[in-house]
C-alpha cells in the first residue's frame, strides 16, 4: 500500500557558498516538491544555482536555477523545482554565490 505524507523537506537553512547537498531521498520513497524558496537575508545582492543529481555535483545536465540573480531582501519562489519528482537515493544541491547569504527550504510530500 502506498503512503502519501506531506512533509517539511528542508528545514530554514543557509546555503553554503559552494555546491553542497541540501536533501537526499531515502530508500523506497519518492519526493515530490511541492514549493522551494530561496531567500537572501543580506544587504547586498547574489546569485543562486540548484538542481537535483543522483548524489554527485551539479553539472549542466543536471543543474535547473543556474547562477540566477537574487536582491537583496528578495523571496524566489522557485518555478523550476517546484512540482519535480525525485527518486529514491536521488540528492537536491544548492549553493550562493556568497556563503551564508541565501535562506533556504522546500516542502513536498513524501510517497513510500
Amino acid at each position: 500500500m502506498t503512503t502519501v505524507t506531506q512533509v517539511q523537506l528542508v528545514a530554514p537553512m543557509q546555503l553554503a557558498g559552494s555546491d553542497a547537498t541540501v536533501y537526499t531521498v531515502g530508500t523506497q520513497t519518492t519526493v515530490k516538491i511541492g514549493r522551494a524558496v530561496f531567500i537572501n537575508t543580506t544587504a547586498s545582492a547574489t546569485t543562486i544555482s540548484a538542481g537535483i543529481t543522483t548524489g554527485g555535483a551539479l553539472t549542466a545536465a543536471t543543474t535547473l536555477i543556474s547562477a540566477r540573480a537574487i536582491a537583496p531582501g528578495e523571496s524566489y519562489v522557485s518555478p523550476e523545482l517546484a512540482g519535480a519528482n525525485i527518486p529514491a537515493g536521488s540528492v537536491i544541491r544548492a549553493f550562493a554565490g556568497t556563503g551564508a547569504a541565501v535562506t533556504f527550504t522546500a516542502s513536498g510530500v513524501t510517497i513510500v
